[in-house]
Formats: structure tokens, C-alpha cells, sequence
């Protein structure tokens, strides 16, 4: 058993190989531990804490004198870090606008606030753009254009261009539910079934309308709260 845990001035071949294998297990459970908020709503701390993890992970990878050891007394020192900020700015908003940021107004009342812009290093051109990205091409439009602090812009269009819903018609709308997934890939998943209400003879009679003989020749099937079945046949 070749060593990969201490300082290696001349790794060898199979050690880097195991040293790999390690490196892919980390950093498979420091995704895991992460927040998901860091992952889908990133800030600039965020951001820059993922990219420290990151560098500090592949450590013993780019040079075998650097020991696991120390790679995981950093990587557990950042973790501890990120997860007591993380508390304090969940009980402090004064102290969560200072570690995450504030939102800016970009756009208020139909009229681009130029100053925000400035403070965020956001182009006109790049506002601009991200209107267009939500089907909006003429700014007076909006009411409201926020950029959030983890990058995305949240927009509020005028009363006038919003879209009628059936509330506003005073019309009472159908319920809608997500399909369950009852085969995929050939493969039938029975819980979905039972949360259905229906067993696999019930779906092997509904595919056999359909000219499916065989679970197998199924890419994709979902029932919906109607009973309903959707068929996506392989091929």
C-alpha cells in the first residue's frame, strides 16, 4: 500500500490514483454539507467561500508535500465559519445586510435609478438585458427592478401589463397537480402506483390501449390526479 496521507516528495502512480479517489469522496461530501442556499442563491461570501473549498480540496492533488491533514483542518475551520455566520445573519439583519447585502433598486417606478446602478457596477446595456431575458422591452413597464443580493433581478411590472388571472375575473380555477412518475426507464416505481391509486395490471391494461406490450418499451410514464396517462415509448 503505497503512502498518500503524508508529506510525498515522489508520489507514485497508484498513490496519486488512491489520493484522487480520496480528493472525489471530499469533495462529494463537501457539496452535501454546503448549504444549499450557497449553492442556489449565491452571494459574493458565497461565492467566494465555494471557490476557497474548492482550492483547498484539489490541494493534494497539485502537490503531494501537502498532506491531508493539512487540507481537512482549513476545510473544517471554513465550514465552522460559514455555519456560525450563516446563524448569526439569520438572527441579525443588520448583520445579514452587511455579510449577504442589501437589495438595490435598479428601476423605480418606470425610471432608472442611475446612482444604484453606479454602486453595483451594473451596465445600463446589462439592465437592459435582463429585461429583455423576462420578455420586458420598454422600461416604462416596469414599477419595480431589484437586484437581489445574490445577483438575480427580481421584477414587478405596472398593474396595466400584468397578465388577468382568474382572480381578477372572479373565476374559480382547477387545481393543478404534479404528475407522478410511474415508469421510468423501463422500470415501474411502485410508490408512485399507490400514491396513484391504481396497481401495475390497472397500468399494463392502460399501455396495452396504447400498443405497449412490455414495461421495458417505456422511456417515460406519468399519471396525473385525473388518472390520466402519458406515455413516452422508447425510441
Amino acid at each position: 500500500m503505497p503512502d498518500v496521507f503524508g508529506n510525498i516528495e515522489h508520489i507514485s502512480l497508484l498513490g496519486y490514483l488512491i489520493r484522487t479517489v480520496i480528493v472525489g469522496a471530499i469533495g462529494f461530501f463537501v457539496g452535501r454539507l454546503v448549504s444549499k442556499r450557497a449553492v442556489n442563491q449565491m452571494t459574493t461570501y458565497d461565492f467566494a467561500l465555494i471557490w476557497i473549498l474548492g482550492a483547498i480540496t484539489v490541494s493534494p492533488l497539485l502537490d503531494g508535500k501537502i498532506s491531508f491533514t493539512y487540507m481537512l483542518i482549513p476545510l473544517f475551520t471554513l465550514f465552522l465559519w460559514h455555519t456560525i455566520f450563516s446563524l448569526i445573519s439569520l438572527k441579525s439583519r443588520k448583520f445579514s445586510f452587511f455579510f449577504n447585502g442589501k437589495p438595490a433598486i435598479l428601476i423605480d417606478n418606470g425610471k432608472v435609478v442611475l446612482k444604484n446602478l453606479k454602486r453595483q457596477f451594473f451596465s445600463l446595456d446589462l439592465l437592459l438585458s435582463e429585461l429583455r431575458v423576462n420578455n420586458i422591452f420598454d422600461v416604462s413597464q416596469v414599477k419595480y427592478a431589484i437586484l437581489e443580493p445574490n445577483g438575480h433581478i427580481s421584477i414587478m411590472k405596472v398593474e396595466k401589463e400584468n397578465p388577468v388571472t382568474p382572480a381578477d375575473m372572479k373565476l374559480t380555477a382547477s387545481s393543478t397537480d404534479i404528475p407522478l412518475v410511474i415508469i421510468n426507464e423501463g422500470k415501474v416505481i411502485h410508490e408512485n402506483l399507490a400514491k396513484a391509486g391504481v396497481d401495475e395490471q390497472w397500468l399494463m391494461n392502460n399501455l396495452a390501449v396504447q400498443g405497449v406490450v412490455d414495461f421495458k418499451d417505456v422511456f417515460l410514464s406519468t399519471i396525473n390526479r385525473n388518472k390520466k396517462l402519458f406515455v413516452l415509448k422508447n425510441g
